[in-house]
């Protein structure tokens, strides 16, 4: 077995990430954060259902208006063609779409894991350094499940990894192809997250210093505006002007931060992901004079883009996916260089073996956790197990207790959008529900252990209900719930059928 990993390094690599990326792909259901399906996948989902244009020919985007909409149309694009093409063929339902989803999405992060292994292999000359850089992009805890998820961030990471490795190539062979091919694909990355435009704006002045001759940097820049204009073109298609999307999304630059956070917290999460203190040794290396001076490429591009989010306020973890892999391909080639020097102090080396060791036993422990992750399963079940009913007529959604965002699409085509009742007096108001009352015969009630409370209320106006289905928190969500109450919902959902009208 070992011989064989050695004999096929990549292949092994390769493999592990392929075999993670599947089992999430099967058991990492539901949604991270509201990105990951309410600007994503439902917006492509009501292309399907209702059209992916309005009157105007322009983009239909929920209830933000066309002109307002500040990022490209592509993903949504590409994510509603995927979803149209499941329609033709015949499948109805959201959830089993979205295994087709995930599968591309894995398919697609393992981009990351065979450039990310080209890279080290082409900058170290080892095979052992590029299999273990290989392993961590394939098999880090985080990695498996966020390659399924529907974040721009992610997508835009899988692209700029390999940008990152034929403009590195490019460099040392001078060969224009490469650099051309790697400023397509930088201009891709960054029509998927806007934000990359900091990690790409230092590599035209890296290849021009690299090289001492502009022309390398030319063709690179040629690459980006190839996708500049294929990005404006976009946004005059389905936004109404050429550049639509880039302009209204630094107007909104402007906009007081939701979620301000100090100025050291990506240090904090960095250290914190790759597993201290494994990660200290990791971060210190990527300032090694050596590793800036032979991958300025690499490390400008990194650091601008790390400095750029940590002068922001609004910082969120999913922020810095874009480079992440790029964090990992830096590490280990630092450590490269940290580990063929003799003069360490004997204690320097028991603690780094030791924190290796450590690293790798707590990833194990965390990547089942992570890779079976169903994100939200007390969200989206309670409308998984509607859609599969064939009585279905009118659905009311009890949110009183707490106000939520609801994946109703997950409930199916041609079913009537469920009625939402937020928190009020009388839950059965003619004015809020109509003609609707009548047909009512499915209730979703979000509660964690008051039940009672709301059947009390909703049998007043509607006659006996029987519950027919518990929607419980997956493992995760239940420990993230108890790490954090308040932030974290449990989003336990109990389904209801009405017995008489």
């Amino acid at each position: 077995m070992i011989a064989a990993i050695r004999k096929h390094p990549l292949l092994t690599c390769m493999t592990v990430a392929f075999i993670l990326r599947l089992i999430a792909v099967i058991f990492s259901r539901g949604y991270m954060a509201s990105d990951d399906f309410f600007e994503t996948v439902k917006i492509a989902y009501q292309g399907v259902t209702s059209g992916l244009t309005n009157a105007e020919g322009l983009m239909r985007w929920d209830a933000v208006p066309s002109q307002e909409i500040a990022r490209s149309p592509l993903y949504n694009v590409a994510l509603y063609a995927v979803l149209k093409l499941e329609q033709i063929a015949g499948i109805a339902n959201l959830d089993p779409m979205m295994y087709l989803v995930r599968l591309l999405h894995a398919l697609l992060s393992l981009l990351t894991v065979w450039y990310g292994f080209k890279y080290i292999k082409t900058a170290t000359g080892s095979d052992n350094f590029a299999l273990v850089g290989g392993l961590i992009l394939a098999g880090h805890f985080l990695l498996p499940y966020l390659a399924v998820r529907n974040l721009i961030e992610q997508v835009s990471a899988d692209f700029f990894v390999p940008a990152i490795f034929f403009v590195y190539i490019g460099t040392r062979e001078r060969d224009g192809r490469y650099l051309l091919l790697a400023g397509i694909l930088s201009g891709l990355s960054w029509m998927f997250r806007f934000n990359v435009g900091a990690a790409i704006l230092p590599i035209p002045f890296a290849v021009w210093y690299l090289t001492r001759s502009i022309r390398p940097a030319v063709y690179y820049c040629l690459g980006l505006f190839v996708i500049f204009l294929f990005s404006g073109s976009l946004d005059l298609i389905y936004l109404g002007s050429f550049g639509r999307s880039n302009i209204t999304l630094i107007k909104g630059a402007f906009v007081p931060a939701l979620l301000p956070q100090p100025f050291w917290f990506y240090f904090a999460l960095v250290a914190g992901v790759l597993i201290p203190p494994f990660s200290i040794y990791f971060m210190v290396t990527y300032f090694r004079r050596s590793i800036i001076r032979e991958h300025l490429i690499l490390f400008s591009s990194a650091l601008m883009f790390f400095l750029a989010h940590t002068l922001i306020s609004n910082k969120q973890e999913r922020f810095l996916l874009p480079i992440f892999p790029l964090l990992i391909i830096l590490g280990i080639i630092g450590l490269k260089e940290f580990l063929s020097q003799r003069d360490h102090a004997s204690w320097n080396m028991k603690l780094f073996k030791y924190s290796a060791i450590m690293a790798v036993i707590v990833n194990i422990v965390l990547l089942p956790v992570f890779t079976t992750y169903y994100v939200h399963k007390g969200a989206v079940e309670p409308f998984v197990y509607l859609s599969r009913q064939n009585d279905v007529k009118k659905v009311l959604v009890d949110s009183t207790e707490r106000i939520r965002l609801i994946p109703f699409e997950y409930e199916g085509f041609g079913r009537p959008r469920p009625i939402l009742l937020f928190p009020r007096d009388t839950l059965g108001s003619e004015d809020l529900l109509g003609p609707s009352r009548d047909s009512i015969n499915y209730f979703v009630i979000f509660t964690d252990d008051s039940l009672s409370r709301h059947l009390a209320d909703l049998e007043s106006d509607f006659g006996r209900l029987e519950p027919v289905f518990h929607s419980t928190p997956s493992l995760m969500d239940g420990i993230l719930h108890a790490l954090n109450p308040n932030h974290n919902l449990e989003n336990c959902a109990w389904v209801c059928r009405r017995l008489s009208n």
